[in-house]
């Protein structure tokens, strides 16, 4: 028989040996035992917490054949069997991933026509199923809301963000939590009692940590170690195979940053790049391991720290004030940001490592402020004037408030400059406007329109003064000769109104008027009689001329 590894043996197969969701459990028992039972429901939450085991458990509670509607499942009848097995009739288990397109919820509502085989309920578990498709939800929608008599849908998924509010809205919505790290090494702990594995509780605690809050991963990464350990595991064992950091090189390192041992850092460094581990992940490690100490200094029990760290961390914590400790986690978060788009990130972290080995040089800006007050004070005494001490230089941190405090300062100055130069704008449009007249409009006028004629040239050019014809009741008076332009002028009243309004600070309104142009009459060949009527030195110089068609050539181009 083939080996079954650890996640698959030791699945939960009741409500009680699913970890962490006692509200979960509770609600889906309470439900069964007083027979409300959903047609909807929907699990949410990190990979490996349950979701699907929860959902196999309900399925069984519901199906058992023991006994009515129980709230335990037998685990023993034919129905509990084949569920566990995956092969019931009635509890149909489909990946969403796999299925989501619109055929497949057809395909799954012509199945709901045909009644259990020898169940209460049909039940359909579909895993992930925010990988279906918006069209197949928009077909499961009517199905959902109004399903067959004794047909239940569970779904599953790690991403409910992605599934239709349509959808969630017809569920009994269920989030699942991440599994503590202590919860995970107690179960881990059954586990190797049962399959006879030697291993510490730092080790499990180690698992844990790399699970992430999921059972099934530290159940995965046990079956990694026993591969490599067989039934023996050590701590350096699990360090080695996952090229994890022990927490002596981060207490190392902290205690030599501390004694100002540089030397010493870069070494410890060079040893963990040495053995092939990320530079990011050992960043990281470090950054959580400073974090722990942070928690500590202000009184909380990290859950992340393994039981025989905490003596030692709590002695490290006592090295560091908490300005320096959160200043430590500032400088990683920003090397780590730093080394993603460096071509040499090693360079940048050794300088890193060396600039925090001068945190002991950091002093805080109210010490700061306090001696320059204090040295101003004692200035004042010319005759006995103090010795000056050398300045050292600011730290990081001190650099960043500084500088934060000097554009906080700018801003402020350059707000209060533009309020007051608008207030002076306004007080002068208003001195402007009250003496305003036709005259002074248009001696205003030309750099106005160059204003205008960055924006909108045509309008900006017909703005000339000798157009406007008359200022009255805040209304200018404006001949325009052209049809078109008379057009476009009139679309763009309210726009140029505004544009007066600003500049003079009034209102002002616009009055356009069509100049119409004097139609001259044309006389087409006219003779040199007409000529003589309308204009006799120019027959006068024609009669000089030879009267042919020349003349009417030239008469009918001058016309």
């Amino acid at each position: 028989m083939s080996y079954l590894v650890l996640a698959r043996k030791y699945r939960p197969q009741t409500f009680e040996e699913v970890y962490a969701q006692d509200q979960i459990t509770q609600i889906l028992k309470n439900s069964i035992e007083m027979e409300r039972i959903a047609h909807a429901y929907l699990f949410c939450g990190p990979r490996g917490v349950g979701k699907t085991s929860m959902a196999r458990i309900f399925a069984k509670s519901l199906n058992c054949l023991e006994e009515n509607l129980s709230d335990r499942p037998c685990n023993k009848c034919t129905n509990c069997l084949e569920i566990t097995q995956g092969s019931s009739q009635d509890v149909i288990e489909i990946d969403g991933a796999s299925n989501t397109g619109v055929e497949d919820i057809r395909d799954l509502q012509k199945e709901l026509m045909y009644s259990t085989s020898n169940s209460r309920y049909k039940i359909y578990i579909i895993d992930e199923v925010h990988m279906l498709s918006k069209n197949a939800f928009n077909a499961l929608l009517k199905t959902l809301e109004e399903p067959p008599d004794k047909v239940i849908f569970i779904f599953a998924t790690t991403e409910p963000h992605k599934v239709l509010p349509t959808i969630i809205s017809r569920c009994q919505r269920f989030d699942f939590k991440r599994i503590p790290i202590k919860k995970i090494v107690a179960r881990m702990q059954d586990i190797c009692l049962k399959e006879n594995i030697i291993i510490s509780e730092d080790s499990l605690f180690q698992l844990a940590k790399m699970a992430d809050g999921s059972m099934r991963d530290s159940q995965s990464l046990l079956d990694q170690v026993l591969a490599y350990g067989s039934n023996e595991i050590s701590l350096e064992d699990i360090l080695e195979i996952f090229g994890t950091v022990a927490v002596e090189v981060y207490e190392t390192i902290l205690r030599s940053i501390h004694e100002r041992e540089t030397s010493v850092i870069i070494s410890s460094l060079h040893e963990v790049l040495e053995k092939g581990t990320d530079l990011q992940e050992f960043l990281g490690g470090l950054m959580e391991y400073v974090r722990n100490l942070t928690l500590l200094k202000i009184g909380i029990i990290p859950s992340e720290a393994a039981p025989r760290e905490l003596e030692q961390m709590k002695a490290l914590a006592g090295l560091f004030n908490e300005k320096e400790l959160i200043y430590l986690v500032s400088m990683l978060i920003r090397t780590k940001v730093d080394i993603k788009s460096s071509n040499n990130p090693v360079l940048l972290t050794e300088m890193a490592f060396i600039k925090l080995s001068h945190i002991a040089e950091m002093r805080s800006l109210e010490e700061i402020i306090g001696k320059i007050d204090a040295s101003q004070l004692n200035g004042g005494n010319q005759a006995n004037p103090p010795a000056r001490k050398p300045v050292k230089k600011l730290s990081p941190l001190e650099e960043a408030r500084q500088y934060q405090q000097q554009q906080e300062a700018e801003l402020h100055k350059k707000v209060q400059e533009e309020k007051q130069k608008s207030e002076e704008q306004s007080q002068k449009a208003k001195e402007l406007f009250n003496d305003l007249d036709l005259e002074k409009l248009k001696k205003y006028l030309p750099p106005l329109a160059k204003t205008i004629m960055r924006e909108k040239m045509v309008i900006g050019k017909e703005l000339e003064s000798d157009k406007l014809t008359g200022f009255h009741n805040n209304v200018i008076s404006m001949e325009i000769d052209k049809n078109i332009t008379f057009s476009i002028m009139t679309k763009n009243q309210e726009w140029l109104e505004e544009k007066f309004r600003a500049y003079f600070g009034h209102p002002i309104r616009f009055n356009f008027i069509l100049k119409v142009a004097e139609r001259v009459k044309t006389l087409k060949n006219p003779s040199v009689y007409d000529i003589e009527l309308k204009s006799p030195e120019l027959a006068k110089n024609l009669k000089k001329i030879d009267p042919n068609m020349q003349i009417t050539t030239m008469i009918n181009n001058e016309y």
